[in-house]
């Protein structure tokens, strides 16, 4: 027993000292240069996968209001509104649907544009006013596509890798997924994020987090479409942040989105994670880390 107490003070002051850490750090792996520009289109080898693409009918959505660009992660983008999503996606996705949900004339070539008169959010004078009405319209876009896969993506995010079409079979197969917020407990985000409320049920807020890109929904799928339904009448009665509206709708519908796990929404805390699929490239960090030129 004496052994053992000696080692474990050993083992402390060792990490006190810096001499040793509890969590070993993730190495560093250089990565090549990526960009969005003249991406060619991706070939796809495995045919069981391409007649199961080819049979889907698919929409991607994008919700952007206000005409100046503010990225709420810092980083800052050359190019059109949508980029560098747009581009990564259409590398996958050629033939795929593209819709953008906007308050003023974002014309981009092979985009449907749905331009918003007037946002149904009566909180113009609210910082977030933008933001609550952008997140509003993401879950709308799902609600009124009519493909088979719906997908609403933030124009900050960038396709590394073809595993990006499991995204496809994991909504037919649950009906609507969001991804996991790297705060994790929703308690926590309520607590460090902007645009918050206290959680007041019996919870306490120890209930799990989302994040809100990527988004989907599977045509016909009951569960996903009164989610989504409840996820906008939360926002118009009660406007705050999205990963708030999204708990307070599972809540209500007793529904919740298949949890779609962090390599779907790479953010500054999973650098390095592996096997990513979606990097969000808005937080500079994981441009830099992963050798995104922007």
């Amino acid at each position: 027993m004496f052994g053992n107490l000696s080692w474990r003070i050993k083992e402390a002051l060792a990490v006190f000292s810096g001499k040793k850490k509890t969590v070993s750090e993730k190495p560093h792996v250089p990565q090549s240069e990526k960009s969005w520009e003249n991406l060619e289109e991706y070939l796809i080898e495995d045919k069981e996968l391409a007649d199961y693409l080819n049979s889907i009918s698919m929409e991607f959505c994008f919700s952007e209001f206000g005409e100046k660009r503010v990225n709420a992660g810092g980083s800052e983008f050359k190019g059109n509104r949508l980029e560098p999503s747009l581009s990564t996606l259409r590398k996958f996705f050629p033939n795929a649907k593209y819709t953008v949900y906007s308050d003023f004339d974002l014309e981009i070539p092979g985009v449907n544009l749905k331009k918003i008169i007037a946002s149904p959010i009566g909180d113009d004078e609210h910082p977030r006013h933008f933001y609550r009405t952008a997140d509003y319209f993401k879950f709308k876009s799902l609600l009124e596509s009519d493909a088979d896969f719906k997908c609403v993506v933030d124009s900050d995010m960038f396709v590394v890798s073809e595993e990006i079409y499991r995204l496809v079979y994991l909504t037919e197969v649950f009906g609507f997924c969001a991804p996991y917020n790297s705060r994790n407990l929703l308690k926590r985000d309520m607590e460090i994020s902007l645009d918050t409320r206290k959680i007041t049920d019996l919870s306490n807020g120890f209930g799990h987090s989302y994040n809100q890109s990527p988004m989907t929904l599977w045509k016909n799928s009951e569960p996903g479409t009164k989610f989504y339904e409840e996820c906008c009448r939360q926002m118009l009665n009660a406007p705050s942040r999205a990963s708030r509206v999204m708990w307070n709708a599972a809540k209500e519908t007793g529904f919740s989105p298949y949890l779609l796990p962090s390599e779907f929404c790479v953010c500054e805390s999973d650098i390095g994670i592996g096997n990513e699929v979606l990097l969000h490239i808005g937080h500079p960090k994981v441009a830099e880390y992963y050798n995104v030129k922007i």
